[in-house]
């Protein structure tokens, strides 16, 4: 019973991955909150907006990882570029979890 429990359990969590990322029913208001990279699909807004949508249903533990911040040429105008691209979206996620509960 155990075993067929667990497959079941993945069978699950394996089906439930498209609607997941499915980012087509959020609304217009949301994408705004998000910034427009929400709509790209791996950028860091759209994966603060799935960790939104990962935690409304029951995931524990998300890790947000955006790559690319080792440098060493050009600090100035690539600082403030990703600053902008975590920004908004970090703040949003804040934000969105805090008034969804």
């Amino acid at each position: 019973a155990t075993r067929i429990a667990q497959y079941e359990l993945a069978f699950r969590m394996q089906t439930s991955i498209p609607e997941l990322a499915d980012l087509s029913q959020e609304t217009p208001a949301t994408f705004e909150l998000y910034g427009e990279q929400a709509k790209q699909p791996g950028t860091y807004a759209a994966n603060c907006l799935l960790a939104r949508r990962l935690a409304e249903r029951g995931v524990r533990f998300i890790q947000l990882y955006h790559r690319g911040w080792d440098h060493h040429l050009n600090l100035p105008t690539k600082i403030r570029q990703l600053t902008g691209e975590t920004d908004q979206a970090t703040a949003a996620l804040i934000l969105d979890l805090k008034q969804r509960g």
